[in-house]
């Protein structure tokens, strides 16, 4: 007796229609405005830190054109994508990516430069990983939780204390002939962000834990 060969089974393109319908929507959700601004402050990124390193007054100069630019982005991406209805998620969670590539890196350069003390950046770094702890457990209970009030003002105030450790005493001199630190002025700021990066990491991690535990 002949036995018959079994056809092989067919599979329905292995779920290729969700795959591809899963890459269009992401395209589209990347592709928007706000987003492509965001991801124009990361480009921006090692530009701002190979002219900080290179350290000539001219250099320095730039790196503050340049670093402002890109914090700029920071405002009006949020801007449209609240004007113009196109918040998601892909946005919420770039957004204080690029903050903490522009930020972040720019402060271990400086202290590692001598221009800004390691204790506030010790700090700083400290409670992001801190941060990135919670927000990691967030997104294993489907949880994406976007950057409150006091993590914004945080933010806002190292993107304005930054420029005032970048552009030094030296570069300062050559260009006004003013013998001034602007130190003392980035400090402040760097202060206060650091009492709003404190305040504003107990209220996430009480978010965090409302929702994942229950109150």
């Amino acid at each position: 007796m002949v036995k018959k060969s079994k056809k092989p089974k067919k599979f329905k393109g292995f779920g290729g229609r969700k795959v591809i319908s899963s890459l269009l929507n992401f395209k589209k959700d990347i592709l928007t405005l706000p987003n492509l601004l965001t991801a124009t402050r990361i480009f921006f990124v090692p530009f701002v830190l190979v002219l900080i390193w290179y350290d000539t007054p001219l250099s320095r100069l730039w790196s503050v054109i340049i670093y402002s630019v890109a914090s700029i982005t920071d405002f009006f991406d949020g801007y449209f994508a609240r004007k113009h209805g196109t918040v998601s998620t892909t946005g919420k969670m770039l957004d204080p990516l690029a903050d903490k590539f522009i930020v972040n890196l720019t402060l271990v350069l400086l202290a590692s430069t001598g221009e800004l003390s390691v204790l506030p950046v010790l700090i700083i770094l400290s409670r992001e990983f801190y941060i990135f702890g919670i927000r990691s457990m967030a997104v294993e209970h489907g949880l994406v939780i976007a950057a409150g009030q006091g993590g914004k003002i945080k933010t806002a105030f190292q993107m304005f204390a930054l420029p005032f450790f970048m552009f030094n005493e030296k570069s300062v001199y050559w260009l006004t002939g003013i013998n001034w630190d602007p130190r003392m002025i980035g400090y402040v700021m760097i202060w206060i962000s650091i009492f709003f990066s404190l305040t504003s990491a107990y209220t996430y991690s009480k978010e965090v834990k409302n929702k994942v535990f229950g109150k």
